[in-house]
């Protein structure tokens, strides 16, 4: 399938405008990328900027599971005036609104959770879609067989936002040059405003989290470098702390937003409880996206690191023979390949947000009590759960685990780390929660650590007990944790 088509046909992508600085940021390829040779690292970066474009000019790909905020009208009366549409009915005496004045429009509506009637005046740069419907002409009536006559819609016309005047309810439209768009419109056509949500998300992530998440959402912002433990790469799609089931691969939306809001206890991640939750959410799905692009990013390579890398072509008897090989394979292959990891892309996430894929506990919290606490901590040092191997027989965080060469997560079985100590996906080194401080970096409510218990904690040596445990026991085991912290003053069990 040829890319060209998947880009029209299925995922729409649109470019929007940014900013016009020589200085504007970039998105980087990451180490895999850098390890491919340079004709298949030259069309990885292709595709990356023809699905999500730079973060000065974002793209919208519909086929994604992003709301990129919209907002939709119909074209009421039309004009041949350039550049200009008015949003918005007018009487039919209203002198402006006659047919030698601009195209009239009804109001332009919200139609997305991420759109917002108080940001119109806020526009500039998204993509303005113009779908034209005509009815069929009279030979391709007769064709159907005397079949009611249907629409046929041609292919839309896009253009960009120049700017909005609320006051007049005039929007300005310029073609991809930056000059008034000569449109051309008709009275019943649809008007679609695209990626004002993705831009200010842009906008508040580069200002609230860039820093340290970096631009690409690599976790190496400018001020990563001072960190000892680097900030969270989105690039994996993978969120430690979530509410959703082991099974389930990605973070629900709500679970990025309070990670976003409360912050992360006990780490550098702050809380950003003064952001407006508006605010939140618009960074939230842009950390979604840019959590997307990675991903991208990742099936790429996962796909042509093996035949197509750099040591490939060192180690080749032909160079050249090599590249025409790859050459034939991306053309036969490259559509169909991208149109199914945007469609696995697409699917991983919806699963996500799907009220099935959270853990709920079907049984009540059982009542702190010492009989409770006593199960718990039989539990916890149980053979079953095995939890003091890594947290420790007092919960300090220094169970044998620590000192023993592990399994790498997110690798085959049996590949492993080549010193000792436990790692994440991200390779990083991780000492398990010292349980006694009382910090929880989950959080602290009880269904908080009973989620942790269940489904572990994604990306990293914490593993799932939902099918080993019963809830009652996780229950125990909750009360049990919560009661470490103040074990001293007890007298411990």
């Amino acid at each position: 399938m040829n890319r060209s088509i998947t880009i029209i046909l299925l995922c729409a992508a649109l470019p929007l405008v940014g900013c016009d600085s020589t200085r504007a940021p970039s998105f980087q390829l990451s180490e895999q990328s850098e390890g491919l040779s340079s004709f298949a690292r030259e069309k990885v970066q292709g595709e990356l900027n023809a699905g999500f474009g730079s973060p000065a000019d974002l793209v919208v790909w519909s086929e994604l599971e992003v709301d990129f905020g919209q907002y939709s009208g119909n074209v009421k009366k039309v004009s041949t005036k350039a550049g200009m549409l008015r949003i918005g009915e007018q009487s039919d005496d209203d002198e402006t609104a006659t047919d030698d004045k601009e195209p009239v429009y009804d109001g332009l509506a919200a139609v997305s959770g991420l759109a917002s009637a108080r940001r119109l005046s806020e526009l500039q740069g998204a993509a303005v879609v113009i779908s034209r419907a005509q009815p069929k002409s009279a030979a391709e009536a007769e064709s159907d067989d005397g079949e009611e006559s249907a629409a046929v819609t041609q292919t839309p016309q896009v253009y960009r936002v120049a700017s909005y005047d609320v006051a007049k309810q005039e929007l300005h439209v310029v073609d991809a040059d930056g000059d008034p768009a000569q449109m051309d419109v008709s009275a019943g056509d649809s008007v679609q405003i695209l990626g004002s949500a993705l831009q200010h998300g842009r906008n508040l992530y580069l200002r609230h989290c860039m820093h340290c998440h970096g631009v690409s959402g690599d976790g190496a912002g400018p001020t990563a470098q001072y960190f000892k433990v680097k900030p969270r790469d989105y690039r994996h799609g993978i969120i430690k702390f979530t509410s959703t089931k082991a099974s389930v691969l990605k973070p629900s939306n709500k679970d990025i937003f309070r990670i976003i809001k409360l912050g992360v206890p006990g780490t550098y991640m702050p809380s950003f409880m003064l952001l407006p939750d508006d605010e939140v959410k618009l960074i939230t799905e842009y950390v979604r996206w840019l959590a997307m692009r990675g991903e991208m990013e990742r099936k790429l390579n996962a796909w042509l690191v093996t035949s197509y890398s750099q040591e490939a072509v060192d180690e080749a008897d032909s160079a050249s023979e090599l590249q025409a090989d790859f050459d034939t394979e991306w053309s036969e292959d490259a559509g169909d390949n991208i149109e199914r990891f945007g469609n696995d892309l697409k699917l991983d996430w919806q699963d996500a947000d799907k009220p099935e894929s959270v853990v709920n506990p079907t049984v009540p919290r059982t009542p702190s009590s010492s009989e409770s606490i006593v199960r718990g901590r039989k539990i916890f040092l149980s053979k079953e759960a095995k939890c003091a191997s890594c947290h420790g027989e007092t919960a300090r965080g220094n169970g044998p685990s620590t000192e023993a060469f592990n399994d790498l997560p997110g690798k085959p079985p049996g590949t492993k780390s080549d010193k000792p100590g436990l790692f994440d996906n991200w390779g990083n080194i991780v000492k398990p929660r010292n349980l006694t401080t009382g910090v929880f970096r989950g959080g602290r409510r009880p269904i908080d650590i009973y989620r942790r218990i269940h489904s572990g904690i994604k990306g990293t040596p914490m593993q799932a007990f939902g099918t080993t445990l019963k809830e009652e026991q996780i229950w125990d085991v909750v009360n049990y944790v919560l009661s470490i912290p103040f074990e001293e003053k007890q007298g411990g069990h």
